[in-house]
């Protein structure tokens, strides 16, 4: 799977600082390879509360996705600082049975990064209401790629505001199509 988008991987990779797999990053810390630690550090943001908000909708016709992120905040940016908006295409399962590392099945797989690998700098005022809107198809590397299996029913597409010199993850969202 990397071999399908080496720029964006790389680029997530070192922003990161996560060159080895699992690795799984809660809140834009790194939560290691441990299961256990996996389980628990998501739980400390369980009740946070957030003033950005953000809403999908849109719409699947064959392999033509077409859809549009309604997002604001409650608050002003602070002058400083650096708020990106990401948005990716993802898959829930995909099945690898020649990966390199031994782990065959896949969760939350990255496609696309469909705002780039940096994302979109966004300085927000309070309660102003920011648009994007999108049209995406799956690309043929991942079509006709025989050593993956995936179904495109899994496709989900997430959008996530985040503080990019902390990391700190400051809302997420997920959207799914109905056909």
């Amino acid at each position: 799977m990397y071999a399908l988008n080496p720029s964006m991987n790389r680029s997530r990779s070192t922003y990161y600082d996560g060159n080895f797999t699992p690795n799984m990053f809660t809140n834009g810390s790194s939560s290691g390879s441990s299961v256990s630690v996996w389980v628990e550090d998501p739980k400390k943001y369980l009740n946070t509360v957030s003033p950005y908000f953000l809403s999908f909708q849109g719409s699947a016709l064959a392999d033509s996705y077409n859809f549009d992120i309604a997002f604001k905040s409650l608050t002003n940016s602070d002058e400083n600082s650096d708020i990106r908006l990401f948005v990716a295409a993802s898959l829930k399962k995909v099945v690898y049975p020649g990966s390199f590392n031994g782990l065959y099945e896949h969760h939350n797989v990255m496609v696309q990064q469909l705002l780039g690998n940096e994302g979109k700098t966004i300085k927000f005022l309070s309660n102003v209401d920011y648009n994007e809107s999108f049209s995406w198809k799956f690309s043929n590397d991942w079509i006709n790629n025989t050593e993956l299996r995936w179904n495109k029913e899994s496709l989900r597409i997430v959008a996530w505001i985040q503080d990019y010199n902390s990391r700190e993850i400051l809302q997420a969202e997920e959207f799914s199509f109905k056909e």
